[in-house]
């Protein structure tokens, strides 16, 4: 059986990237915590002058090597929280400056989702509505492997923080659902986040979930004209970000946004302005395809409902759009390593809570 993990083969782990100051600020909290620097850097490729740059990028791959450095020298499952705690307004640079001077709490949520590849582009957030609420979803862009809750975890707890800054409180009427099981620890993040909203586990995907008047109410330091300037900050660094990942992120949204009724390749081409030819052209220059990135939407699919559904496996085949059972099979081992029928058997016996 092959021991090569998935991850180190992926290219999307160096395209995609960070803001160097949040590596800074977990480097910080661990060796706060008693962790030694050398040992938490050691494989990361991080060097000491990044961390001390506020222009620097980090890529995916640095910050997962970074991450998973850190649950192994300190073991607290619940570091992603507390690490998502201290990620204060002013950590986002000018999105958090826009954020904190926007009219309202709705204008903030625009903003973070708008701009928030200025800061990391880990994962894709978009705001849908759906009867009275308004619901931020966060879906991981790329696989991290055993980073991947550290990651989400410390997203899911800043936007509280962010609340919290923004408002003085978090608001009721807040409600939060997440893909996973309910962590062992969770319980004890009482004593952590007091103020915490209610949270649903094992759900269809990862959300922050808001009655739609909160996003009426106005923000105390409201400041149309810091707003202004911050945002064309915002749209400058925005624009910085390389033109190519750009268009792999604009393909990836598109894939996502169309769930499960996934567009051809000449449609996503016509919303992207492009020729079919030229799309391929661009995607191949970047070493991937169109299918290549389908695939990898499917995938994502597919293990959140093999994990949160009862649906069956031919069920499953059938909404992702494949002809058959088995060709979705074959496309779920290639990318995953075993069938989805273990795959399910797999997550149902980590998600029992341990006997002990």
């Amino acid at each position: 059986m092959s021991n090569i993990n998935p991850s180190d083969c992926n290219p999307e782990l160096d395209r995609l990237s960070a803001n160097a100051l949040y590596a800074a600020l977990l480097v910080e909290m661990l060796v706060q915590r008693g962790v030694i620097l050398a040992e938490l850097l050691a494989g990361t490729g991080i060097s000491l002058e990044a961390l001390k740059s506020l222009e620097q990028r980090l890529s995916a791959r640095q910050y997962q090597a970074l991450i998973e450095n850190a649950l192994r020298l300190d073991p607290d499952p619940a570091l992603g929280f507390k690490f998502g705690f201290q990620l204060k307004l002013s950590t986002h640079g000018f999105l958090g400056f826009a954020a904190m001077s926007a009219a309202t709490l709705g204008e903030a949520l625009e903003l973070a989702v708008k701009y928030c590849r200025t800061r990391f582009d880990f994962f894709n957030l978009h705001i849908l509505e759906q009867r009275g609420k308004v619901i931020l979803q966060v879906d991981p862009l790329v696989e991290f492997g055993p980073a991947s809750a550290f990651l989400l975890e410390s997203v899911m707890a800043s936007f509280g923080t962010m609340s919290i800054n923004l408002l003085g409180e978090i608001p009721k009427g807040v409600r939060i659902r997440r893909t996973c099981g309910k962590p062992a620890y969770f319980e004890a993040m009482e004593d952590w986040f007091p103020q915490r909203a209610p949270v649903e586990f094992e759900q269809s995907a990862n959300q922050l979930i808001f009655e739609q008047n909160l996003m009426r109410r106005p923000l105390n330091l409201s400041d149309p004209l810091a707003r202004q300037l911050a945002e064309a900050q915002c749209q400058k660094e925005l624009q910085t970000i390389q033109v190519e990942d750009d268009l792999l992120y604009r393909v990836h949204r598109l894939l996502k946004e169309a769930e499960p009724d996934y567009p051809k390749l000449d449609q996503v081409a016509a919303q992207l302005h492009l020729s079919s030819r030229t799309l391929k052209r661009r995607l191949q220059e970047q070493g991937t395809s169109f299918q290549a990135l389908l695939d990898r939407v499917r995938m994502h699919q597919a293990r959140q409902l093999l994990k949160t559904s009862r649906q069956s496996v031919d069920a499953i085949a059938s909404a992702l759009g494949y002809s058959d059972a088995s060709n979705f099979s074959r496309a779920f081992r290639r990318c995953e390593g075993l069938t989805p029928a273990r795959y399910r058997r797999q997550q149902q016996a980590n998600a029992q809570p341990d006997s002990h």
